[in-house]
């Protein structure tokens, strides 16, 4: 709640429009009687301005994250990561299993078709 002390003023502002957006309708009310306006109308600017303030930041928080939703997500995405890290490591790890019964197969396979060759050559 904003208050201008002598004048019995008051508007609700939401409780985070406080503790984001200082705003001293006291002063306010002042600038707007110092140009002019009588005591009814500097109120009635003094709480219009604050509404509109208010309405402004509630439509700013609404439109995008806060830290902690921030952090939120980042830490989910992390573990996102580190799921698709350890199943890179497992097929890696089985590709790399795969290729060396390969290589020792066709190592296998090339010593038995030379020593073949060498056989049929002596004989």
């Amino acid at each position: 709640m904003i208050l201008c002390m002598d004048m019995q003023f008051s508007t609700q502002l939401p409780e985070t429009f406080m503790a984001a957006v200082p705003f001293d309708t006291l002063k306010m009310v002042e600038r707007f009687e110092s140009a002019g306006f009588s005591m009814a109308q500097a109120k009635m600017q003094a709480a219009v301005l604050a509404e509109v303030i208010s309405a402004e930041y509630s439509s700013i928080a609404e439109r995008f994250s806060s830290k902690q939703d921030v952090s939120q997500e980042l830490v989910a995405i992390k573990a996102s990561l580190d799921t698709i890290n350890a199943k890179i490591d497992k097929s890696a790890a089985e590709v790399k299993g795969e290729l060396i019964r390969w290589v020792v197969s066709v190592g296998l396979l090339q010593m038995a078709l030379i020593a073949g060759l060498v056989l049929k050559l002596v004989h």
